[in-house]
């Protein structure tokens, strides 16, 4: 099976993380699909595409952090080639169950902000999620290049959120990514942008070069999800406002793959373990629990209180989508 639970997982939640994770948790990054909503695709699935629903999540909650209650802010699945909008009316019913739950609507280059309007409305989306893989070249695209301005200038008007996994090989460092969010930031301010995966940080050297340009931004907001990279989650949480640092696991694609997201130089790539060492246990637990050792080291390091942990895993989130919520237009 590509997703399991296991004996060691539980001993490294139990040993490492029992103690850490509070008692209520706002997942700020997850993701659900099915199949009914392929569309086009005529290949079997792989990567993206693995089902899981809202129960899903919730069945896979009670064994990744046992004794917690959860609620979620749900991105729609960036797989191109997919019947979008039925994905959206699905994610919309998924979520419903949960008041305290919201779900960021996908967004494609090619919508017109009168058909983002109107499903925001139908369905009281909290924001879009748009995503690089719909840019012409998606490892080196400008965000306007799979985000069009005309939908930014929505989110302004609608005060909506806006999920941004950066494109770019180095990612907030780049360039052109700090003139857009400069830019973007100041001409729209009634839009919130969740700079997703530490601002897309996942090797430190990002981090270094361009933390103390982000904290100068208004109306930014991160979450950590997948993040394996120790200095990276230290770096955000020693010079960033906290306040604007939510948990998130890019569960379960991601976040309950097995293995740990690695740096090397400028570069990074999950690395899924080594079966057979002699001189210790080699098995490889989940990523999103690497993820959380990091964060409780930083945590340790930094002194955070209880509840600076606490607003980081749940008050913030909660937060912000009450932020959201209460200055709408629509």
């Amino acid at each position: 099976m590509r997703f399991s639970y296991t004996d060691f997982d539980r001993d490294i939640w139990d040993r490492e993380l029992e103690g850490f994770v509070p008692p209520v948790i706002h997942d700020m990054h997850v993701h659900i699909w099915s199949e009914e909503h392929r569309g086009s695709l005529q290949e079997e699935p792989a990567g993206l595409r693995a089902e899981h629903d809202y129960r899903d999540h919730l069945d896979w909650a009670e064994k990744l952090y046992p004794g917690r209650e959860i609620h979620y802010l749900v991105l729609g699945t960036p797989v191109v080639g997919c019947d979008a909008e039925g994905h959206n009316d699905w994610m919309a019913s998924e979520i419903g169950a949960d008041p305290a739950s919201a779900v960021n609507m996908l967004v494609t280059p090619g919508m017109s902000a009168e058909y983002v309007e109107a499903q925001v409305k139908k369905h009281r989306f909290l924001g879009l999620k748009p995503y690089r893989t719909f840019a012409p070249d998606p490892a080196r695209a400008r965000i306007r290049d799979f985000l069009p301005e005309h939908l930014i200038e929505l989110a302004h008007h609608m005060k909506l959120a806006i999920t941004m996994h950066l494109s770019m090989p180095a990612g907030p460092a780049d360039p052109a990514n700090r003139e857009d969010l400069e830019r973007y930031t100041r001409d729209y301010p009634g839009a919130q942008w969740i700079l997703a995966h530490c601002a897309r940080a996942f090797n430190a050297f990002m981090m270094e070069e361009a933390v103390h340009f982000l904290t100068g931004l208004p109306n930014i907001w991160y979450d950590t999800s997948a993040v394996n990279d120790l200095y990276s989650h230290f770096l955000l949480m020693k010079h960033e406002d906290r306040s604007r640092v939510m948990f998130g696991s890019d569960n379960i694609v991601a976040g309950c793959e097995r293995g740990k997201y690695v740096t090397w130089a400028r570069a990074w790539s999950q690395f899924y373990g080594i079966p057979d060492l002699p001189h210790c246990d080699p098995r490889a637990t989940l990523v999103i629990y690497e993820q959380l050792r990091q964060e409780k080291q930083v945590a340790d390091m930094l002194g955070l209180t209880s509840g600076e942990i606490e607003d980081h895993f749940s008050g913030n989130g909660r937060r912000f989508i009450e932020r959201i919520r209460s200055g709408w237009t629509h």
